[in-house]
C-alpha cells in the first residue's frame, strides 16, 4: 500500500472521530512563544480589542485549517464577527498598525 493512501486511511482529515496513531503523526515542537505580561486597562485598548476578529484562516495557505469541522468553524466565526461589528456599529476592518 502506498504511503499516501495509508495516511489517508489511518489519518483521515474528514473524520474528526478517528484518532491518529502517534507513531504515524508524532508531536513536533516547532516553537515557543513568550509574551510579556501587558496591561490593557484603557478604554481605547478595550475598544480596540472588542473590535478585532479572530480567524485561523488569516494565514498562509499551507497553514490554513483542514476538514469539515474547520469549514463549519469558519462560517460560525464569520457570522459572530459580522454580528458583533454590526451590534457595535463599527466597521469590520483589519488594524493598520499597533497604535491604539
Amino acid at each position: 500500500m502506498k504511503a499516501k493512501q495509508l495516511a489517508q486511511e489511518t489519518m483521515p482529515i474528514e473524520d474528526p472521530g478517528h484518532e491518529w496513531p502517534e507513531s504515524m503523526s508524532p508531536f513536533r515542537k516547532v516553537a515557543t512563544i513568550r509574551i510579556l505580561q501587558q496591561e490593557f486597562d484603557s478604554d481605547k485598548q478595550k475598544e480596540f480589542g472588542e473590535n478585532l476578529s479572530f480567524t485561523p484562516w488569516h494565514a498562509l495557505p499551507e497553514h490554513r485549517p483542514l476538514g469539515g469541522v474547520n469549514r463549519a468553524r469558519k462560517v460560525v466565526y464569520r457570522a459572530i464577527s459580522l454580528f458583533r461589528h454590526e451590534y457595535n456599529k463599527t466597521p469590520r476592518v483589519e488594524p493598520a498598525s499597533w497604535e491604539i
